[in-house]
């Protein structure tokens, strides 16, 4: 169970610092009102960014019971389905994979500033934009469908499903303390594209292990 652990949070910490929708939207919220310089008006985009990283994070929770829920009635339903959707997963993790290689988008983390959001804003962006994206829910249940099998108990599912959430929870929030910093600016403004790319190894990994040890 550790090693699985330990995996899935190598796994989450990669794909979470590859850039998507919630990464665009903790940038937005931690940059408005000062246009990035740190300033002492920027303490409620500060705010807002984390109750974006709550509403993000609480959108996860969701996600993970769906993906929990739903493997256990496919366990008990059809195991000859749970397999079929095992590699059927791997398949989505190899083309998340890919299209990590693919991607030329690129961070901009100077001249950000906009309006000044609150708190409340900021939690129901980031509940919504993750709430809303079935992409999520894909990418959890294929991680998911690599790390346990028939066999795994609900209690252990639902330790994976925290560890999913918790590191989403630390990862996000360090994320936009260290923001404001000249190494943050670098590490995403210079390289972003090395960053895809070890994503997409990662996950070329987990999901190719299904097709050679099954």
């Amino acid at each position: 169970m550790i090693e699985t652990i330990l995996t899935l949070f190598t796994v989450c910490f990669f794909a979470r610092m590859s850039p998507g929708p919630d990464m665009m939207l903790l940038i937005k919220h931690s940059t408005a009102a000062h246009g990035y310089s740190g300033e002492e008006e920027g303490g409620g985009s500060c705010r807002a960014a984390y109750a974006c990283v709550l509403g993000v994070c609480v959108g996860l929770c969701f996600h993970v019971m769906l993906s929990v829920l739903g493997l256990a009635i496919i366990i008990k339903s059809n195991p000859m389905v749970f397999a079929a959707l095992r590699y059927a997963g791997a398949v989505y993790l190899l083309y998340v994979g890919w299209r990590c290689f693919t991607d030329r988008d690129t961070v901009q983390l100077e001249g950000q500033g906009g309006l000044c959001t609150t708190a409340g804003q900021g939690f129901r962006d980031g509940l919504f934009c993750n709430l809303l994206n079935p992409k999520v829910t894909m990418f959890i249940l294929s991680v998911f469908m690599q790390l346990v099998t028939p066999e795994t108990s609900l209690f252990e599912r639902l330790a994976y499903g925290a560890v999913i959430v918790l590191e989403g929870l630390f990862g996000w929030a360090v994320f936009v303390y260290f923001l404001h910093t000249p190494f943050m600016k670098r590490l995403y403004g210079n390289h972003a594209g090395i960053i895809n790319k070890t994503t997409g190894v990662v996950l070329f990994a987990l999901g190719g292990a299904i097709f050679v040890w099954g």
